[in-house]
C-alpha cells in the first residue's frame, strides 16, 4: 500500500519537469524630455532693493517647486516600470 502513494508522488514531481520559462518583453516607457530638461534659473538683476530680493526669492521658490514636480513625475514613471 505504501508503494502507490510514492508512485503518485514521483509522477507528480516529474510532471512539472518539462515546463518552459518564457520571458515576455515589457514596453519601454520613455521619460518625457520636458521632465529631464534643466530647470530655468531666473536672471539676477544688477541692482536689487530689499523688495526685489524678496520677489526674486519667491521666483526661485516657484522654480524649485516646478523641479520637484518634475522629479515626482519621474519617480512615478519609474514606479510603474517596476510593477
Amino acid at each position: 500500500m505504501t508503494v502507490l502513494p510514492l508512485m503518485l508522488l514521483v509522477l507528480s514531481l516529474t510532471g512539472c519537469g518539462s515546463t518552459k520559462t518564457e520571458y515576455v518583453s515589457a514596453p519601454h516607457v520613455p521619460i518625457p524630455a520636458s521632465l529631464t530638461a534643466d530647470c530655468p534659473i531666473p536672471d539676477i538683476p544688477d541692482k536689487m532693493t530689499w523688495g526685489d530680493i524678496a520677489e526674486y526669492n519667491i521666483e526661485l521658490m516657484s522654480v524649485i517647486k516646478a523641479c520637484n514636480l518634475d522629479k515626482r513625475a519621474i519617480r512615478e514613471i519609474e514606479a510603474e516600470r517596476v510593477k
